[in-house]
């Protein structure tokens, strides 16, 4: 054969060589395609001949206490005092989970009040509207979600976390504190609920955890959106992390991009609060801020060994103390009066701290809690101006106690019963079911140094 025959033989072998080539690395790439994608739907969706059973889990309290004495302050409708005014609330909830399989679990639950209104304006006032002379059943979703898992449940190296769902990431607090989730921004106000020191959050997390040293690293991303805090369906970026060693201290820290994502064309992210000079951007508060916080726990039965009869002796969360401070809205905003310090030209008016101490009580009780709290500010704690007026607006300077303070004590009956004690001076802002603008105001009714409360709730749960 001629030296061009056998050139043009070696060419087309080298095509066909090149094609086939790129033949096989399909299919190959196709296959890990496929395997991947089974593997995949297997660890979502499971085996089909599991049987996916739910467990049922439920409960039903009641809880009534007595606002011993406060005071009541409606802008522009009254002002007048509160003494032995009495709150009762009752609940039912129910909370069904299922293992799909070892990887993805799904929780739908949610819980049922029956609230009697709060009278907290002069009774001509209340009288117009009968709905305050009656209880009103209320519900909400308390979990509709689903957790991915990857690893163990107690050390999750990923976990995706989507839908409705309770957060609390400061284990130890019982009243005060838990900052990041509970406040706004301008007005830097805090909402407190008896025996719920935690947030129901709606959105997504994603977050794990990994083995450093002698100690765990937590870390938890968060994007949800305001079902609760005006204005609603906003969206909010959050990181979370903290470093633990058991039986010693654990230290976090974390921040908040509130109202960080408007949503809709008109939405009310930038408030109509105009500052100091109308004609500066800068001078117009706003919704929209960042909320720092850090926090600590310290174990004192950690100091002794863990087989030392003291030790024994003690409760599991005896012995502990705990802190968190947070900033709410870094940024700095001009008053209106360029006279004196107004709006929110002081930062440190927005920095809460708060300190708790477990005591010892050898078991007598579960636990016995005091926490501690303060922030220095002219502004009483309120949301009457984002609730009723959708303006990032401070309350009007009043004389109010900068320190705050709770006692808390739970004991478990049993499995199924607990009782929960509670005095404070705290953030309660009772609720009325009056819905008429500034027939509820929305200011702590706890302001002065001799204003305290108690309450007690009685839990049945299965």
């Amino acid at each position: 054969m001629d030296p061009v025959g056998r050139a043009g033989i070696a060419m087309k072998r080298r095509k066909n060589e090149r094609k086939w080539k790129r033949v096989n690395r399909f299919k190959i790439g196709r296959r890990f395609s496929a395997t991947l994608l089974l593997a995949v739907s297997t660890v979502i969706a499971g085996d089909t001949a599991t049987k996916c059973m739910p467990v049922i889990a439920g409960y039903a309290s009641f809880e009534a206490g007595e606002i011993m004495k406060g005071y009541s302050s409606v802008p522009n409708i009254s002002e007048h005092e509160l003494w032995r005014t009495w709150l009762q609330t009752g609940y039912v909830g129910l909370r069904l989970e299922a293992a799909v399989n070892g990887h993805l679990r799904v929780l739908v639950g949610g819980e049922a009040q029956t609230h009697i209104s709060f009278l907290r304006t002069e009774g001509n006032m209340n009288d117009a509207f009968t709905e305050s002379r009656q209880p009103r059943t209320l519900f909400s979703i308390r979990h509709g979600e689903g957790i991915f898992t990857i690893g163990n449940s107690a050390r999750a190296l990923l976990q995706v976390e989507a839908g409705f769902f309770p957060y609390k990431y400061n284990q130890e607090v019982r009243n005060l504190g838990e900052y990041l989730f509970r406040t706004y921004c301008y007005p830097a106000s805090m909402v407190n609920e008896f025996d719920k020191p935690y947030a129901d959050l709606t959105g997504i997390r994603i977050g794990g955890s990994v083995a450093a040293g002698p100690g765990t690293m937590n870390a938890d991303f968060l994007l949800t959106t305001s079902t609760r805090f005006w204005p609603f369906m906003n969206w909010s970026p959050a990181l979370l992390v903290d470093y633990s060693i058991p039986r010693i201290f654990t230290i976090g820290a974390g921040v908040q991009f509130w109202n960080l994502i408007p949503v809709g064309v008109n939405n009310p992210r930038i408030g109509s609060w105009v500052g100091g000079s109308p004609t500066e951007p800068d001078s117009n508060s706003t919704f929209a801020g960042t909320k720092l916080m850090t926090r600590f726990s310290f174990d004192g039965k950690g100091l002794f060994p863990a087989d030392a009869p003291f030790v024994a002796m003690l409760g599991k969360d005896d012995l502990k103390l705990y802190g968190e401070t947070a900033v709410l809205g870094w940024k700095n905003y001009p008053g209106p009066d360029s006279t004196i310090d107004d709006g929110y030209e002081q930062r440190l008016w927005r920095v809460p701290f708060m300190f708790g101490i477990n005591l010892p009580v050898f078991t007598v009780l579960d636990l016995l809690s005091i926490e501690l709290e303060y922030r220095e500010s002219p502004y009483p704690n309120s949301i009457f101006y984002p609730v009723y007026r959708m303006e990032p607006k401070p309350a009007d300077r009043q004389d109010h106690a900068q320190w705050k303070w709770s006692v808390y004590a739970g004991k478990n009956l049993g499995p199924h019963v607990g009782l929960v004690f509670q005095a404070a001076r705290d953030h309660i802002m009772p609720q009325s079911t009056i819905q008429a603008v500034d027939y509820s105001d929305c200011t702590d009714v706890l302001l002065r140094k001799t204003d305290w409360w108690w309450t007690g709730k009685v839990r049945f749960s299965f």
